[in-house]
């Protein structure tokens, strides 16, 4: 899908930090007063979902199951300490090197895979996923619709159907027709929204143990960026321009803290290098630049996330032996890390060596049942070794845990294939399309599922249930 379509879909619902166009501030409402009737948590949510799923069909995704795990346990983490009541979320991890990050009515987070590659600390990260998740908990969404007297949940609809239709067949005139209706809505947060959702932000950045300077480091970088000429990294500051008063805010804020031995993850140095080795435009640049690290590295950590780093570098460009010998020194020096073990387990697959592959992963998953990455990683050892019925049993158990996450579907449907169990393949590939946004499609793996059950009763009323559920999304997508 075209770069024009994401970023109309950014532009529908991305968090906008307008231009100062208004010299007055904007009086924020209370929550819980009208503006909270405006539309129902339930109806937010129902919108979400069907955004996630038109998203889906039109962004790259970033499909490293380390990385989403890990994105999706800090943005967890944050929201323990928002004000957010209800914490249905799912991240979106978009692959995109430009910085940027949104929220979407539903509780809805996506972030582009550059926002890890160029932030410096766990905490620049942090500081614009709490903005986000600010911005959910006060449901500004719900706010702006009260403020715009004329807007109902059937407009919005209206707007996610134009854009859907572009995505759907790449029109040109269904693309300006989404755009101008966006345009003519003003769906743009207000700035007082923006101010809050920074100072509410900012408070449950420190309360998840982040360095208060976290912000103004962000926007610093932002703003190094901005001055780069013909930087194409600055998706973010298109639709969240810096204002002077913000960052002067949020260096005030952080002046009134005191403290040291913030958090930063090792986890997110890890996560970083894998965004480093995924956006090198060949794996020997990658590892010239983690080899450079290592002959600079001043501690322990520093060595093991260099070594690391080579080491994907070293598996990426074929160089496997080289990649282990890298990965096992990483080991050597925090025997107990999850993210490394898992490396390994990957070098090996990339190495073919399945023995030594599967003896690791299912010694992982003892330790760490039903670990997301770990799991899918077992299924690709088990698919290769034929072993399709314990592929599918590793994988829908993953599906209970993880509903709505279009990739396990994906492989679930591809071992159900290979085993030769033809409905359980057309239920999965439903599910998966259902996930993506291809009602229609899902409708048509639903019926030949049907057609196949015979007499079992259960299963046919699942399947009918699951085939209004599409209709009803597609009747949703257009309401008017």
């Amino acid at each position: 899908m075209s770069r024009i379509n994401i970023s109309i879909f950014s532009f529908f619902f991305t968090v906008l930090i307008p231009l100062e166009l208004n010299s007055e501030e904007e009086k924020l409402p209370v929550l819980g007063d009208a503006s909270s009737s405006a539309i129902s948590i339930a109806s937010e949510y129902s919108l979400g979902r069907l955004y996630m799923a038109q998203l889906r069909r039109s962004i790259p995704e970033y499909a490293d199951p380390v990385s989403q795990d890990y994105a999706e346990h800090l943005v967890y983490r944050l929201s323990e300490y928002s004000e957010l009541r209800d914490r249905r979320l799912e991240i979106a991890l978009i692959d995109e090197k430009s910085i940027n990050a949104f929220a979407a009515p539903g509780g809805i987070i996506g972030i582009n895979a550059g926002l890890i590659f160029h932030s410096n600390t766990e905490g620049e990260l942090a500081s614009v996923l709490s903005h986000e998740l600010a911005h959910l908990s006060q449901r500004h969404f719900a706010r702006r619709m009260q403020r715009q007297k004329d807007r109902s949940l059937a407009n919005s609809l209206m707007i996610l159907a134009s854009v859907a239709l572009a995505g759907a067949t790449s029109n040109p005139n269904a693309i300006l027709a989404g755009q101008q209706a966006i345009t003519q809505q003003s769906l743009s947060f207000s700035r007082g929204d923006e101010q809050e959702a920074d100072r509410i932000g900012f408070k449950n950045l420190i309360s998840a143990g982040f360095d208060p300077y976290s912000m103004s480091y962000m926007f610093e970088k932002l703003q190094s960026l901005s001055r780069l000429s013909g930087s194409n990294e600055l998706e973010f500051l298109r639709s969240h321009p810096l204002t002077k008063k913000r960052i002067s805010d949020a260096q005030s804020r952080a002046r009134e803290f005191e403290g040291s031995n913030y958090r930063n993850a090792i986890e997110y140095e890890l996560v970083k290098a894998r965004s480093v080795v995924h956006f090198a435009q060949l794996p020997r640049q990658a590892i010239r630049q983690f080899d450079q690290n290592l002959r600079r590295a001043k501690s322990d950590k520093e060595s093991m996330i260099a070594e690391y780093g080579l080491a994907l570098a070293h598996s990426k460009n074929n160089d496997h032996e080289d990649a282990l010998q890298f990965m096992r020194k990483a080991l050597n020096k925090d025997k107990e890390n999850l993210l490394i073990q898992i490396g390994i387990l990957e070098v090996h697959i990339a190495a073919a060596n399945y023995f030594e592959a599967e003896a690791l992963a299912i010694s992982l998953l003892q330790l760490n049942p039903n670990n997301y990455p770990i799991s899918m990683l077992y299924n690709r050892i088990l698919m290769n070794k034929g072993d399709y019925e314990k592929g599918e049993e590793v994988l829908r158990i993953l599906t209970l845990k993880r509903p709505n996450d279009p990739q396990t579907w994906y492989w679930l449907a591809e071992v159900q294939g290979l085993d030769k169990n033809i409905i359980g393949l057309h239920l999965s590939r439903a599910e998966y399309f259902y996930l993506t946004g291809s009602y229609e499609t899902s409708i048509k793996h639903l019926r030949m599922a049907l057609e196949l059950v015979g007499n079992n009763f259960q299963l046919t009323e699942t399947i009918h249930n699951k085939i209004e559920r599409s209709h009803k999304s597609i009747e949703a997508l257009k309401s008017t």
